[in-house]
């Protein structure tokens, strides 16, 4: 019998993907990323429908396993490739190296022709009723099934891994770009691993307690109202997400080899900022020590630190200097990030006015370049070691 919750959840979940995954089709011409994003929320829709078309239209669902089967083994390999251009340094593009991603839909493929081959009746007893059954046919599918399972754990698990591990360099990497990322940095991915994790687990767990104590941990409802969860921070913050380093000149990044770029190879951050980073570059320590004094002079002077959207590049272009020089200094001259040396300017004009106290915090924040209060509210404290009410209160008494 239909659960009347499951069934609402999953015509919820259906609606969303219906709604982006053609917007989505229709942008790929022109941003080729939205190409796994719409295959990730396509194939996400397709796997939420096993429960309803199991209860409303059980004669049509042999064919619906056969279709969700490798349908599975798309979701890893369409939100890694997803989050691989989210963060690329250059606009992604369509290539054929792509496909070895979806490696594991071909054998997924050959397991669902063979369930094609079933009779009605056996399949139901097989994925309906969950009987046993003796035949070496049957006894092969269930074994492919399972070791098809089993390395689609492993696949998670390590796209867990790689897309941590690329956040990671992505946002190292915006604040060697940008003074202000607080619609870059990508944390609302943070939530959608924790609630894809959530999905795997609350599947895998369920899975396991049916077979060993025939009672389930969780019922369906719980996965299903996770999944639209999880389908709705993909349709709402992807339609709108756009590649921040992508969306920068070729020039603002990579103008010379020795510039920091996130790359796709296994390599790790640090290994590639050992070998390198800056190997090739022709600056020299009296360039370098010239490059900081026009930097601070032109953050003295120009008071560039109060443009919440200064850039790399921007400031390149002010001072006549290539992105990969100003990089170079900042990071090796002045020890710092271009992030934090910009915030480091911008909390010291804040300080004055923290004290008068004649503003708020927020009218202080954007004052100084800043884009939001809890972002200035992190910076202060870093810098000074307080919060602005404790900085003031400690400098009033003294």
């Amino acid at each position: 019998m239909a659960n009347p919750i499951e069934i609402i959840l999953t015509m919820m979940i259906v609606g969303q993907v219906c709604i982006s995954v053609p917007i989505l089709f229709s942008r790929v011409a022109t941003h080729a990323i939205n190409l796994p994003l719409a295959l990730f929320l396509l194939a996400s829709g397709i796997l939420a429908l096993n429960s309803a078309i199991s209860a409303v239209l059980p004669a049509y669902y042999p064919i619906y396993t056969a279709v969700a089967f490798p349908t599975l083994f798309m979701l890893c390999p369409s939100l890694w490739l997803y989050v691989q251009g989210l963060t690329a340094d250059a606009p992604w593009q369509l290539k054929k190296r792509w496909l070895k991603q979806y490696a594991l839909t071909a054998p997924a493929i050959l397991l669902s022709m063979m369930i094609l081959t079933l009779p009605k009746e056996i399949h139901t007893a097989i994925f309906v009723h969950d009987k046993e059954i003796n035949d070496p046919f049957i006894s092969t599918l269930l074994i492919g099934i399972l070791i098809m399972m089993l390395l689609w754990l492993l696949q998670c698990a390590y796209t867990l891994l790689k897309i941590v591990r690329r956040l990671n360099q992505y946002r190292k990497k915006l604040k060697d770009v940008f003074s202000n990322h607080d619609n870059k940095n990508l944390n609302w991915m943070n939530w959608l691993l924790l609630i894809s994790v959530s999905v795997w687990l609350c599947s895998v767990v369920t899975v396991f307690s049916s077979s060993l104590f025939n009672h389930a941990l969780f019922n369906s409802n719980t996965e299903m109202i996770l999944s639209l969860i999880l389908i709705w921070c993909m349709t709402h913050f992807g339609l709108q997400q756009k590649p921040a380093l992508a969306r920068l000149e070729s020039d603002d990044i990579n103008q010379d080899k020795s510039e920091i770029i996130i790359t796709d190879d296994n390599t790790t951050h640090d290994q590639r900022c050992a070998t390198k980073k800056y190997q090739r570059s022709a600056l020299d320590q009296t360039q370098s020590t010239r490059i900081a004094t026009k930097i601070n002079s032109a953050m003295e002077q120009d008071k560039l630190y109060l443009d919440s959207n200064l850039s790399l590049h921007k400031l390149s272009k002010h001072l006549n200097v290539s992105p990969n020089y100003l990089s170079q200094t900042l990071n090796e001259t002045l020890s710092v990030s271009f992030f934090d040396f910009v915030n480091q300017w911008r909390i010291e004009a804040a300080k004055p006015k923290i004290l008068a106290n004649r503003s708020t915090v927020l009218d202080i924040a954007l004052e100084v370049g800043f884009n939001a209060r809890s972002s200035f509210y992190k910076a202060f404290k870093q810098v000074t070691g307080q919060t602005p009410s404790e900085y003031r209160k400690a400098h009033v008494k003294s």
